[in-house]
């Protein structure tokens, strides 16, 4: 009996381990590194999909109007192929929802996993980060220094002179 249950236990174990092997898992990479390597990304709407035929792996072509180009030259509309099973790094992307799309190009067309589909606010924050923030500092390092000398000589006019 207790062989019995040692065997049930250790297949259990081994289930288990296999199906979390098989599943597919998103690199932990910050979204800054998966911009920089993705070949396009865009903030756009799927307008619906059709089925890939003769892919290998199942896959859907989804069509996407472009809101926003972040990186790379694409056309207002794009057609993207995203796997259909979840072991695969498929997703199903809802129709007139805005996403963040990073896409790479596989042979003449563009692809991407569920990986490269994210929150739009989280990319274009990423990517708009505010620039030339040393002139800033700077500019307002001199206007401090002017208004401190120009309160220093109106101190000094102001003071009584001994006699």
């Amino acid at each position: 009996m207790t062989r019995l249950l040692a065997l049930c236990a250790a297949t259990a174990v081994a289930l288990a381990w296999a199906g979390s092997a098989a599943a597919f898992t998103c690199p932990a990479t910050p979204l800054e590194e998966r911009i920089a390597q993705a070949d396009a990304v865009f903030v756009g709407r799927s307008t619906g999909s059709t089925p890939v035929a003769n892919s290998g792996i199942p896959q859907r072509l989804y069509r996407f109007e472009i809101d926003q180009e972040v990186k790379g030259k694409v056309s207002h509309i794009l057609l993207l192929r995203v796997p259909v099973r979840p072991v695969n790094g498929g997703q199903v992307i809802p129709t007139d929802v805005a996403a963040g799309i990073l896409a790479s190009r596989v042979g003449n067309g563009w692809y991407t996993t569920r990986c490269g589909i994210t929150d739009p606010g989280a990319v274009l924050a990423t990517v708009d980060k505010p620039k030339g923030n040393a002139v800033k500092l700077g500019i307002g390092i001199l206007i401090l220094v002017s208004v401190l000398g120009y309160s220093l000589r109106q101190l000094r006019k102001r003071r009584p002179r001994p006699a």
